[in-house]
């Protein structure tokens, strides 16, 4: 478990930087478009696309990033309430469920539509719209991961009898 902890860690890492530097590169072009917009009076559509498709990519690696800090929203109030055996079994259960899906839609669902639109480019900036698409299977993957490691440390926590202090406050004000 503590070597699936520090690979959770560097993917964690990686995540992070890539969420910073995609934003900080939103910024400069969403910048630069505006400028180009108001002050020369010609638009740069490069600029604009090339944004927007940043703006999927990050959202997709955020969503992947807030589901491994165990972030994402949730109702506690039943699960809290559990003995320790059962609220394992929900977690596991919760985890599998998410695998499956994460699976069958994000990952194949993902990868078959990014491939059918590797075909069609963009107007703008001429490159495939497949790899806009092909941020569904790669965060896809990353949900995997993280879904698997929270089953891993679901067990974890029951050996050791303790709960993760983020699930007590997870999903709640």
């Amino acid at each position: 478990m503590e070597a699936f902890t520090k690979v959770k860690k560097i993917v964690d890492q990686i995540l992070n930087w890539l969420c910073i530097i995609l934003l900080m590169v939103m910024t400069v072009l969403v910048t630069y478009q505006v400028v180009t917009r108001y002050f020369f009076n010609k638009p740069s559509a490069i600029s604009e696309i090339t944004a927007q498709y940043m703006f999927v990519w990050v959202v997709m690696f955020g969503s992947a990033l807030v589901f491994g800090e165990r972030g994402h929203l949730e109702i506690t109030t039943v699960k809290e309430k559990l003995k320790p055996g059962a609220y394992m079994v929900v977690e596991i259960l919760a985890n599998i469920t998410l695998v499956v899906f994460s699976v069958i839609v994000c990952i194949l669902g993902g990868w078959n539509i990014s491939m059918q639109q590797m075909g069609a480019l963009d107007a703008a900036l001429q490159i495939p719209m497949g790899l806009i698409y092909a941020s569904i299977p790669v965060c896809g993957v990353f949900m995997v991961f993280y879904a698997v490691y929270n089953i891993f440390l679901a067990v974890k926590e029951r050996k050791d009898n303790t709960r993760a202090e983020q699930d007590v406050t997870a999903g709640t004000m």
